[in-house]
């Protein structure tokens, strides 16, 4: 990773995973997927194909250099943006994140894909979350709802975010 290219982790690599990994990836950040599921690197590759063919056209001007995709055995720390897609069970979501608390940089949280639960819901310990939920898929449509619990606004805030 050079110094102005920007690394993100993505949790789960099904289709909202994926889609997150492609328009990362191909928008030239440095993308760094965990997914125990032996065909995550299969299924992932069939959302970039789609996103390679599709997503140039919605452009006026050229893509960025693709980055580097890697998959990892364990959870990626060091990135500058955590996109969690895991399924939506909240005890699975907790136990990621707590896994994930650890590695975060001061200041970091996660970023969670989720469409069933509150922020305040996946908040886990010292795991900061944010509620960054596509739309799908998500390498086309640059559209995201994005929620926070009053108390990571708060944090937010103190750290100079709005």
């Amino acid at each position: 990773m050079t110094a102005t290219t920007k690394k993100a982790a993505i949790i789960g690599g099904g289709v909202i995973g994926g889609g997150w990994a492609a328009r990362f990836l191909l928008n030239g950040w440095d993308v760094a997927v965990f997914d125990p599921d032996p065909e995550a690197a299969r299924k992932i590759g069939a959302v970039l194909d789609r996103a390679r063919a599709s997503l140039p056209a919605l452009y006026d001007r050229a893509l960025p250099p693709e980055g580097t995709l890697s998959y990892c055995d364990s959870l990626e720390a060091g990135a500058d943006w955590v996109q969690e897609s895991v399924s939506e069970l909240l005890d699975l979501q907790h136990k990621v994140y707590a896994q994930i608390a650890g590695a975060l940089p001061k200041g970091g949280f996660i970023a969670s894909s989720t469409s069933g639960f509150k922020a305040s819901d996946l908040a886990a310990g010292d795991a900061p979350v944010v509620v960054v939920h596509p739309f799908n898929p998500v390498y086309l449509l640059p559209l995201a709802e994005i929620t926070g619990a009053p108390e990571l606004r708060a944090r937010a805030a103190g750290a100079g975010g709005t």
